[in-house]
Parts: C-alpha cells; structure tokens; sequence
C-alpha cells in the first residue's frame, strides 16, 4: 500500500496499524462466529449419525477438497495481492475459476463409480453426484468481492461468512435430525455455498464477463499459489480415503472427527489470525523490518490462547470426546489427546505462509510444501497400512511437528532472520503451557475431588484450573522479565480503542 502524495506517512503509519487492527478483529469475530457454528454442526450431527456415515462423507468431502485444493488458483490471494484490480484481471480470474469448478466437478462425478467399486459401497456413488454441485455452484463467485479484503474492509465479508455458515448449519442439523442420513452434511454444504455465491454480487455489485486478456499476469502470481494448492491438498486430503481403505469407513470416521475436535483450538484462534496476517503484511511489503516486527507480534499474541488452548484440550480429551459427541464416538478421546497439541504447534507458526507470500516468496512455500509432501506422505500411509487407525494418528502427529520445523525454515529463507525467532516470540507462552502440563500430569491424579463430579462439571473443573495455572504462570513470567511492552498489553490497549475509548486514531478517514 502506497502513501497517497502530500500526506504525512508518520501520521500514515498509525493509521495503517489502525485498519490491520480493526480488520483483524472483524475476521477474528466472522472466523470465530463461523468455526463455532461449524463445531456445533460437527457435534450435532455426529451425535445423529453412525460412525460408518461420517466415515462416507469425510471420503466424500476429502476427494472434493482434493480436487478443488490441486486446482486452486489463488483468486482471493492474487485480488489482494494487486493493489489495484483491472477489469481484464478480474474477468480473467472468474473465467478461471467457472472452469476450474466446472473441471472439478466433472471430476467428481467421473469418480462416482470407481469410488463406488473401490470401497464397496454404493452409497458412494450418489453422495459424489451430489456434492459435485457444490464445486459448480461456488465457481461462479464474485473475484470483485475479495477487494474488500485488500482493502482490509471486512464488516461485508463478516456478513457473509456468518450468512452463509448458519444456512448451511441450519439446512444440515434441520436433515440429520429428521432423515438421519449423511445426505445432512452434503445439502447443507450446497446451501451455504448458494448464498456465498449471492452475497458475493449483493455486497459487491460486479457483472463479470468471459476473458483471459490478463491470463499472463494472473498466472504469474496465482502459478506459483496454485502449486502451493496442489501439494497442500495432497497433504491434507488424501488421509481419509486412505484409511477408509484399510481400516473402513467406521475407522476413517473416528479419524475424521478426531481431527475435527483436535482442530476446535486452530480453527477458532489460528485460523482468523492467518486470514488477517496476509492482507496486512502485504500492505507492508515495502517496508520489511515493519513486516517482519508485525509478523512477529502476531505470533507472539496468537500464542497466549492459541497454545494453551491446544495442549489444554488434550489433557481433557477422553472427557471433552465423551461430553460432546457421545458414548459411540469414545474411542475418539485418544486421538485427540494426542493430535491436539500437535496440531496446535503447527498452526502458531502457520502464518509464516502469508508472510512468505507478502514478501513474493510464493517460490518458497512450494518447495516447502513439495518437501513436506515427499516426507509425510509415505510415513502416512506405510503407519495406516501396518497399524490402521492406531498408526495413521501417530503419523498424523508426527507430521504436525515436522511442518512446524518446516515453517520455522520458511521463516528464516522469507525473512532472511534465525529460524528461531517465532519460537523465542512465544517463549512465555510455552513456559506457561508447561506449567499446565505439569499440572495435569502430576497434580491432577493427586487430586481425587473432580472425579466424582458429573461430567459436564468436572470438565469444568478441570478448564478453570488449567487456565488458572496458564494465567497465573504467564503473568509471573512476564513480570520477571521486566514487564515489557508485549502482545497482551497490545490487545488490552486494542480493546479499550475498539469499545470507543480512543476513537481518533480509528477513524477509518486516516488515509495511508
């Protein structure tokens, strides 16, 4: 982002700080509001269904994502990344994207049969019609609606992530309740997808036209992301199928939501966190010590819950798994004692991702996930062949810890700092998190009293304390180290200006 001519970029500086701030907390706020409405949808429903039916759909929804992950070309990322949006770039990028929904789809409806044949399972057949409309429909969204979020305006896009999550949720609980079928989750991921693709023109009034005129300068920044797309897929994606294959569709669904409770922590706090890093660095871009001490910052503040909330809800698994999703779904507590904490550490440093790509290392991050891709994924499937369920969460973890390592060097090629830097970022954090786990391990089965208490209570029970002893050892931590100015002073000061006390250097008139 420039400074327009004749301003004062002293005053230009705070101003910025200002709209990254207040852009942060509306993605914070749609990211938490839209995960919560996820996890609700995610409990509900397998509390509704069988093992065996979320087993399906997880196959189902993997392969979509699959596919949509290795043709991903970047429209949101390249909208942001151009400070300025010509018609033929926008036209380009929606004639991209109605080709790619309308490949995928195809594709999936090609996989119907086979997957139908391969599993054993006719039922496989009609859920990939169905969810092939999804990829279809979604194609055709508005790119103009992403400068909202190069603009770092995001009261609209909170509307609509919150629009489109709750019919999806409502549409899925409202079938799951009364069919009980798995046909819940696939109608429910078409009806958000529907008023996704309306809001995107209501809030951002474009009429795109077919082109490709700027096919050359689109592709040379959404080549490289779409690449990173493709082997982020097939790192993420191909588990389920895999291990529906080898263990059946009842193991890949303890799988499933195994990861899918495990992620609760990363999901909620992480993810929103890595929407708002992009946009904002990148509008530092030519400024890279600023970038770098912004990106640094945000690790440091995501650590204080993003941490403890990971390992805490590892330590409660068993009881967390029982409470939410029921006694059928038990066997899942295990997994996310164990993945929970891994998948927390690699989601802290995470953001080094939109920090590479702001500072046009998208080169890098291919590498970097190609690399991850060629270790994780032979590890990932000789774990799920040898041992089944057991194996694939061992290695699932395992490789949660390598992709820290892996971003952590990211981190040091993109900024040209030790690797280390991030890690020392949040180094209260960790020393807080080890006193909770001193707690729990140690502590804890010395302390009889909580077990007799129902359930719900003693989980409660359990949470308190644990963020008593987090709470109380990061604020000694902090003060012996002097007392310096960090992220938790940062976002008290954040709050008290948000809730009106310090309006001026908000007001979204500052130009920068």
């Amino acid at each position: 982002m420039t400074v327009a001519a004749g301003s004062n970029p002293v005053s230009a500086a705070p101003a910025l700080r200002a709209r990254v701030a207040r852009g942060a907390v509306w993605i914070f706020g749609a990211g938490l509001c839209a995960r919560a409405l996820g996890a609700l949808n995610a409990i509900v429903v397998a509390r509704l269904l069988a093992p065996e039916d979320i087993g399906l759909i997880a196959v189902v929804v993997g392969v979509m994502q699959l596919l949509q992950g290795v043709s991903d070309i970047g429209v949101s990322q390249a909208v942001v990344k151009f400070q300025r949006t010509t018609r033929a770039e926008l036209d380009t990028l929606f004639t991209l994207s109605v080709i790619r929904g309308a490949l995928v789809a195809a594709a999936l409806a090609g996989c119907a049969p086979l997957a139908a044949s391969f599993y054993d399972d006719p039922r496989m057949l009609w859920a990939f019609f169905g969810i092939a409309a999804f990829p279809l429909a979604t194609g055709f969204i508005n790119p103009k609606f992403y400068e909202l979020e190069r603009d770092l305006r995001f009261s609209k896009e909170f509307l609509s992530s919150i629009a489109n999550k709750f019919v999806g949720v409502a549409v899925s609980i409202a079938v799951a309740a009364v069919f009980r079928t798995y046909w819940a989750i696939i109608l429910g991921l078409f009806a958000g997808g529907l008023v996704q693709l309306v809001l995107s023109y209501a809030l951002r009034p474009y009429a795109p036209r077919f082109g490709l005129r700027a096919f050359r300068r689109v592709f040379g920044l959404s080549g490289w992301l779409a690449g990173v797309s493709f082997v982020s897929a097939l790192n993420n994606k191909l588990d389920a199928p895999i291990l529906a294959r080898v263990a059946g569709t009842g193991g890949a669904g303890f799988y499933y939501m195994g990861v899918q409770l495990s992620e609760l922590a990363a999901n909620q706090i992480a993810a929103p966190f890595m929407r708002a890093i992009y946009p904002g660095l990148s509008s530092l871009q030519n400024d890279p010590a600023r970038m770098r001490s912004a990106y640094l910052q945000g690790v440091e503040a995501l650590s204080l819950a993003l941490l403890p909330a990971a390992f805490g809800l590892g330590f409660i698994a068993e009881d967390a798994a029982l409470l939410l999703l029921g006694e059928q779904w038990r066997a899942a507590g295990p997994l996310l004692a164990l993945l929970a904490p891994a998948l927390g550490l690699q989601a802290l440093f995470a953001g080094v991702h939109g920090y590479a790509v702001a500072v046009g290392r998208a080169r890098t991050v291919f590498f970097r996930e190609l690399t991850f891709f060629i270790l994780r994924a032979p590890v990932f499937v000789w774990a799920a062949v040898a041992y089944g369920l057991a194996g694939a969460v061992w290695a699932a973890a395992f490789a949660s810890l390598l992709h820290a390592v892996l971003n952590l060097a990211l981190y040091a090629k993109a900024s040209g700092s030790p690797f280390w830097e991030p890690a020392l970022a949040a180094r209260r954090s960790f020393g807080a998190v080890a006193g909770m786990a001193v707690y729990f391990l140690l502590v804890r089965p010395l302390t009889p009293f909580p077990d007799a208490l129902p359930l719900a209570l003693r989980l409660c029970a359990d949470m308190a304390a644990g963020a008593a002893v987090y709470g109380c050892l990061h604020a000694a931590l902090w003060v012996a180290a002097g007392r310096p100015k960090s992220a938790a002073s940062d976002m008290l000061a954040l709050a008290a200006a948000m809730s009106g006390f310090s309006r001026a250097p908000l007001s979204p008139r500052n130009k920068a």
